[in-house]
């Protein structure tokens, strides 16, 4: 009876042990799905009526694993695409307006090149955190180098797979996918937030650019992109 007893303590002590070597595990993340996000313009009160018309006012996201497209468009008149894989590091940029269908392959000079376009951010995390469209998010506070632009809010979400998705830009210090956020493009301030948010299977082709594309360096691309902007900005 005694030795029933011991080896019922034994196998109770192995039992309690493994438990407690074994790895912590937290909620699982969502691999797949779709966001929507409304865009608008706050920081540029001067635009005109045929600004308004061109510029995009919706975006669409979807990811897979470690694989992210982003689509801005504005109905068949304008779309840009910008499709990255966190793990693999891997950065494509594409374009269709009018005759201009292009696309680029971003080498590690070019994404350091297309960081370095951008304004530096100075990104502060706070303790606020809430759901957005079913997603839960924690806000974080944005600064310019510059004095001359308020700070704002952005929020991130930790909840989906994508993890190191904005390295190429200058929110590379956040962990997770932006929810809320502003980006600054060719003297363009553009105000994202989330309308939407739904798990679905994301089928691999959706992933894939229009062979009608063709490849150009970065620079020329960045260029081109640079122009079209003026153009609508004049």
């Amino acid at each position: 009876m005694r030795s029933y007893k011991k080896l019922i303590l034994t196998f109770s002590a192995s039992v309690f042990t493994a438990l407690m070597l074994m790895p912590s595990c937290g909620p699982s993340l969502i691999e797949q799905g779709e966001i929507t996000f409304d865009i608008t313009y706050p920081h540029n009160p001067d635009l005109s009526a045929t600004m308004k018309m061109v510029l995009p006012k919706e975006a669409t996201l979807i990811f897979k694993g470690s694989k992210m497209l982003t689509v801005v468009k504005t109905g068949k008149i304008f779309r840009t695409e910008i499709y990255a894989d966190e793990i693999k590091k891997e950065l494509e940029m594409r374009l269709d307006f009018g005759s201009d269908d292009f696309f680029t392959l971003l080498s590690d000079a070019d994404q350091k090149d297309f960081i370095g376009t951008q304004p530096h951010y100075n990104v502060t995390p706070t303790e606020t955190e809430d759901s957005l469209k079913g997603l839960w998010a924690k806000k974080y506070k944005v600064k310019y180098d510059s004095d001359t632009i308020p700070e704002f809010e952005s929020w991130f979400t930790e909840t989906l797979s994508l993890q190191a998705i904005t390295w190429f830009s200058n929110y590379n210090s956040v962990k997770g996918v932006p929810l809320i956020y502003d980006i600054d493009q060719h003297g363009i301030r553009m105000h994202f937030e989330i309308s939407s948010f739904k798990k679905r299977e994301i089928d691999d082709k959706e992933f894939t650019r229009d062979p009608a594309l063709k490849e150009i360096p970065f620079k020329e691309y960045n260029r081109k992109l640079h122009e079209l902007f003026e153009v609508i900005l004049s």
